[in-house]
């Protein structure tokens, strides 16, 4: 559904020019939830720009749906939400989603149900509908950027740091927001430094350092690569618990907070592991798989351990 081919994307004058995008390809599927994951300053605005038709690269295509970034098709179909949410802070919430109702093409004579029912979905009290977009804090700038930008279920969804600045209530109702427009079939591209919740809602991730897609890494799926499985175990007992995988030919090794990471991540590794430290009296606290993003980020940047 969206195609990068070869884009390169150069900022400034001659003699102070900044590559921020450097030959990036890559393909999303229909559907897909891409994640765009890097250290500042690593060209992930600039491609979210390209995509949406707000900047021109130097070089290269892109297309959505087969169609040029900017064709009026499909912007009607895209939902957004910037980074920096440069809103007029003059518009009440309430008229605020009604003008972005409206601009999606919406029924007029749904605007105030719909209204009521988007900031309902972000957890923003009504009262809040009634005041100036300026007396808002960060949370509810950005729960009501979340709330315009998926206003008449959008086909294409482009986020930008959507849960920035958001309390941990605000970063679940973020993802539940990002969850519900895949279950619609909504193709999705974010780009978030909450890796954790990168790894909750993406199909995939690619890692952008110094404007160039360095590494690709499939989250879901038979094709999920870099998925750990991780047991916890009481606190001192980590040993005990490799030493009891081991004596069942299950290759595992020491992980954080008392717990052994099994090399293997599907569900019957877990299982025979499980079972391996229940029979050697080896309490079992806690089961969790994980791609290990935080470790990716690190080796792809180089940052210190």
């Amino acid at each position: 559904m969206i195609s990068v081919q070869s884009v390169s994307k150069t900022y400034g004058r001659l003699g102070r020019r900044t590559r921020a995008l450097d030959g990036v390809s890559l393909e999303v599927a229909r559907g897909e939830t891409l994640g765009l994951i890097g250290p500042n300053g690593a060209g992930k605005t600039t491609l979210l720009s390209c995509l949406l038709g707000f900047l021109r690269p130097d070089a290269g295509r892109l297309s959505v749906a087969g169609r040029a970034v900017d064709d009026l098709w499909v912007r009607a179909r895209t939902g957004y939400m910037p980074e920096r949410l440069g809103f007029d802070r003059e518009l009440t919430g309430a008229s605020f989603l009604a003008f972005h109702w409206r601009l999606s093409g919406g029924d007029p004579r749904r605007t105030d149900a719909e209204v009521t029912a988007a900031a309902d979905r972000v957890g923003l009290e009504r009262p809040a509908l009634a005041k100036k977009l300026r007396t808002y804090s960060r949370g509810m700038l950005q729960r009501i950027g979340v709330a315009q930008a998926t206003l008449g279920s959008p086909e294409f969804l482009f986020l930008d740091e959507p849960a920035s600045g958001t309390d941990p209530l605000g970063v679940a109702i973020v993802r539940e927001q990002i969850l519900a427009a895949k279950r619609r079939g909504a193709t999705i591209v974010l780009n978030s430094h909450q890796l954790p919740e990168v790894e909750r809602v993406c199909d995939r991730v690619v890692f952008i350092d110094h404007g160039r897609l360095s590494r690709s890494e499939t989250l879901r799926g038979e094709a999920a690569s870099r998925r750990r499985a991780s047991i916890r175990v009481p606190e001192g007992r980590a040993g005990e618990a490799l030493a009891a995988l081991a004596a069942s030919g299950i290759a595992a090794e020491a992980g954080p907070d008392s717990s052994v990471r099994l090399a293997g991540s599907g569900e019957a590794d877990v299982a025979r592991a499980v079972k391996a430290l229940a029979l050697a009296d080896l309490p079992v606290l806690e089961v969790r798989s994980s791609a290990e993003l935080e470790e990716l980020f690190r080796a792809t940047s180089g940052a210190p351990s």
